[in-house]
Order: structure tokens, then sequence, then C-alpha cells
């Protein structure tokens, strides 16, 4: 019984090991055949900014890409709600923001030029791209390697090029006053912050300080007919409506439904300096990186800049977008990067209880 109980495990085990064996030649084989269509990646990108909009800006490919199935637009990235470009979302009067676009057949706003090893896209720009606005690569679905593996979905770079205070000069085409910011947060979670940032600015010099002010959604449940439930918020624009507090905003010029909240430890606020340049119409903006630490949830936000191009628009109010950049997310322990918008606040509906501002 014992010789036959022992024979019993050793067919167990050798049948055990046989499947085993399996399973890794399986797994290995199926690692040693999958092949994916070539990946993009800008070069140069060092937290979602660049340094130069003067110099090409060159997309590699993981692999030789084949020409003909080659399209690339760069856009300003300009998102609804859901995060779709203008040519995504179901609105028909909405479209891409193009500032370039390549195939094999037709180019505008520059000049591409492909590698001889065809594994990167050199661009060089018409017209100087705006430095501060958020942007976008977009590798449109299609393109293949040299054994027809191809993507199946538009593939989206996201990306600025970086402004900094050097060589400000005096100017008066930024206005000081209060500003409502709206930033989409990409890493190292996906989120959204909302700021009110009292601006002042010295037109002799261009250089700013700043006092940012957090903003949560206006509480108040009676602002709607009926009235919400004590556990949502009334949101008025762009039409009245009972939300969840944490509902997002759709643009800056939602500020209306929101209050300046500088109390911790769910509130909280931050100055900064930095700078403003104008040229040719578009003035930019940017603060020096700067710490911002919030008791409630805990996190601790290291050199976080926001950086924008702003002008005045058909309608009159002076708006910019731009992006954010952050040396660190604690306690996540990642970089920061987002997109932003921002917009100034006639001087008659600037909300009460914003920081006070700082003392010289």
């Amino acid at each position: 019984m014992a010789h036959r109980n022992q024979a019993v495990m050793l067919r167990t085990a050798l049948a055990t090991l046989v499947a085993l064996s399996m399973v890794l030649v399986f797994a290995v084989s199926g690692c040693q055949t999958y092949d994916s269509p070539p990946r993009p990646a800008i070069e140069g990108l060092t937290k979602g900014t660049l340094p130069d909009p003067s110099a090409p800006l060159v997309i590699r490919f993981s692999e030789p890409v084949n020409v003909k199935t080659l399209k690339v637009k760069v856009v300003k990235l300009v998102t609804d709600i859901e995060g779709n470009l203008g040519d995504e979302d179901s609105d028909p009067n909405t479209s891409l923001d193009l500032l370039y676009s390549f195939s094999e057949t037709e180019e505008t706003g520059g000049v591409g030029e492909v590698s001889p090893d065809r594994t990167t896209l050199s661009i060089r720009f018409d017209a100087t791209p705006p430095t501060g606005p958020s942007l976008a690569v977009l590798v449109e679905p299609g393109v293949s390697d040299d054994t027809g593996h191809k993507t199946a979905v538009r593939q989206r770079l996201n990306f600025g090029y970086k402004f900094d205070c050097g060589g400000v000069s005096a100017t008066s085409a930024f206005p000081s006053g209060v500003y409502f910011f709206v930033v989409n947060v990409e890493k190292p979670i996906q989120t959204q912050i909302q700021l009110y940032a009292d601006i002042r600015v010295d037109e002799t010099t261009g250089n700013v300080v700043a006092e940012f002010t957090n903003a949560d959604r206006n509480p108040d449940p009676n602002r709607c007919t009926p009235a919400c439930m004590s556990t949502e918020a009334c949101r008025l624009l762009p039409a009245p409506q009972c939300v969840l507090p944490s509902t997002k905003a759709g643009d800056d010029d939602e500020y209306p439904d929101w209050v300046a909240n500088a109390v911790p430890p769910t509130g909280y606020f931050f100055s900064a300096t930095g700078c403003v340049s104008a040229k040719d119409g578009v003035v930019r903006f940017a603060n020096v990186p700067t710490d911002v630490t919030i008791q409630s949830p805990a996190v601790t936000v290291i050199g976080i800049q926001l950086s924008a191009s702003f002008s005045t628009d058909a309608q009159g109010v002076f708006r910019g977008t731009g992006a954010l950049t952050a040396t660190e997310v604690q306690p996540l322990n990642g970089p920061g990067s987002g997109t932003m918008t921002a917009r100034l606040i006639p001087a008659g509906e600037v909300p009460t209880g914003l920081a006070p501002f700082p003392t010289p």
C-alpha cells in the first residue's frame, strides 16, 4: 500500500510539473510573439514642459514607422469638462485649435522632417508656438510599423513651453485684480483644483505678487428652487441643478458658484511672487515655484508653478490658458502636472473671504 501511495504521489508531482512547464512555455511564447505598434513620446520633455519654443519639436517613436500611415497634429489643449477635444465632443460648433498637421500628402503650419531611420518626426513651426498654454501632440490611429502592427486609437501627448521670469520689463497689459483659476491636475492623480488669486502687478517692472485662496462650491442649498438636499450644492451655471459638492467646474466662467475658503483644515491659501511679460497682444504670466501645504486631506506640494498666456477675448474678458507643474506631491512622492484656465473677475463680483494680502 505504501508503494502504491508513493507511486500515486509521484505521478501527481510529475503531472503538476508538466502542467507548470506548459504554462511557462505558453507565457514565454506569448511574450516573445507580441509586437506593439510604434509608441510615440516627446523628446526632451521635463515635467510636462519644453524649454525653448523656437527649437524643433521632436516626436520619437519606439520603432520605425510606416510614413504612409503617419498622421500627426499639434493643437492647443482645449477640452470640455470630460476631457474631450473639440473634434471629440458632441458639440458640432467646436473643433481643434490647430497649430500644425502632418501626413505624407499634406502639411500645414510648419515643416516636418522624418529621420532616415523613421524613428523621429522633427517639426519646425511657421509661427513660434505660444508659451504658457497647454498644447498636445495628437498621433492619429492607424500608425503602423513595417510588419503592419498599427494603433487603434488616437494617442495624445500633452506638453507646454516653460516661461520664466528672466528679462521681463514694464507692462500695463496685465490688469491687477482677482482671478478665478480652474486647474485640471493630470499627475500624480486626476483631480481638479479651483483657486481665487489676488494678483497685483508692478507696471514699472512687470513683477507680480499674488495671494491664492482655495475655492469650494457654494454650500447654500437654498440657491436652487426647490432647495437642494443638505448633502448637495446648488449649481446655477450653466443651469440651475443640485450637484455633489465635489462636482468639477465646467470652465472658469462658473466662478459665481464658488466661494473662497482660506480656513484650515479644508481651506488653504498661499503666497507667490512672479512676473508678467507682454508681446504681440499676448501677456505671459508665471509665478516663482512655491510650496503649498493642505491640512485636509494632508497634502504638500513642492515647487508648484502656474504659467499661462493671457489675452482679451471677443467678449472683452481677460482670460488665459496654461499649465501647472510641481516638483513633488507628497505623500504620493511623484511630480505634478496639469492644465489650467483663468479669467479676471469684475471688480463688483469679487467674493468675500479671500486670504488677506501679504504685508509688504
